[in-house]
């Protein structure tokens, strides 16, 4: 899915690559990020809107300690939270997979856990007694799909994908993932048509409008996609408690807009807002880092691109901004 994300795209890299690895408390830790900023990434990827559920009391009570921080404090590293965050994870987990699931959400959870500890075949088994109680069910058909493809089954996964693109979806949250399926396949016009389904249904719903403008944008219409950020953007506080997305990456997306529209102060000025609510927002850096690169003033252009590299230290594609700014300078 084109989220315009490199920071989504990371996150998930780090939790698959933890499970290649059999790291198990890795991924949980990149998942718990994920989570709590890209819920419904995480329930369209690993079902976790429902596993998530479980910890709810937990997640609000760490909304609610950032609410009273002030922002350069919100999004400091905190050890001591992380590792309490993670072994919350590591235990929630534990409790699901010594369960007997009954219900549908219940198969889907235990399956989501599955996944996570690698016990794929067991997992497939668990969305499939799910499917059995409700053959339409657009989180396990998604989550079935996902386990495939970890699998490397990517027959097995285009067989469920196919389904889920082919269903009649009505639930806001079940379009958002037929959305984002129709965008894995490239299929975006049909992603859009999903959202302006959705958006019929509720129109001041800020993920809707979220996802709606990051689709818009690899149409390529980026006039269109600024207005649908911005009005999430502007209902973003009122519902930022079931938010899919974090408020530095919606700016990141008008900046990118702005940027193709050759609007480039104004695209600086987006980044540089996306990195002011979250200076771990490592995206916004190397886009700054192109524009002062294309302003001339090398010096600053170098201090982004290793700023984000902090973060994502093997990326190539910034690896060679920042050789050929060195060799400018």
């Amino acid at each position: 899915m084109e989220f315009e994300d490199p920071m989504l795209t990371h996150l998930l890299d780090k939790i698959t690559t933890a499970l290649k690895e059999n790291d198990r408390e890795e991924a949980a830790k990149y998942m718990d990020i994920v989570i709590n900023q890209y819920p419904e990434v995480a329930n369209i990827l690993l079902n976790s809107i429902e596993f998530s559920n479980i910890m709810a009391e937990n997640e609000e009570a760490a909304i609610e300690e950032a609410k009273s921080l002030p922002i350069q404090d919100t999004f400091r590293e905190d050890d001591d939270l992380m590792g309490i965050d993670e072994n919350q994870i590591i235990a929630d987990m534990n409790s699901m997979l010594e369960i007997e699931p009954e219900t549908l959400e219940e198969f889907i959870q235990k399956g989501t856990v599955l996944t996570i500890t690698e016990q794929f075949e067991e997992a497939i088994e668990c969305f499939d007694k799910a499917l059995e109680l409700d053959p339409n069910n657009i989180s396990a058909l998604i989550s079935k799909g996902h386990t495939y493809e970890i699998m490397e089954e990517d027959e097995k996964a285009e067989e469920v994908y196919k389904v889920v693109m082919e269903s009649e979806v009505e639930d806001i949250y079940d379009l958002m993932s037929q959305g984002y399926i129709f965008e894995t396949h490239d299929k975006y016009e049909e992603a859009l048509a999903v959202y302006e389904k959705a958006l019929d249904k509720d129109k001041k719903n800020c993920n809707i409008l979220f996802l709606k403008g990051s689709c818009l944008i690899s149409l390529e219409k980026y006039l269109d996609a600024i207005e649908s950020l911005e009005e999430a953007i502007n209902l973003y506080e009122t519902q930022a408690m079931n938010t899919v997305f974090e408020l530095p990456s919606a700016y990141h997306n008008i900046g990118i807009c702005m940027d193709k529209l050759s609007k480039k102060d104004v695209a600086l000025e987006a980044f540089t807002t996306a990195i002011r609510l979250n200076p771990e927002y490592f995206p916004s850096y190397y886009e700054i880092g192109l524009i002062m690169e294309d302003k001339k003033d090398y010096k600053t252009a170098l201090e982004n691109y290793d700023l984000f590299l902090k973060f994502d230290p093997e990326n190539e594609e910034v690896l060679k901004a920042k050789e050929r700014v060195e060799k400018l300078l």
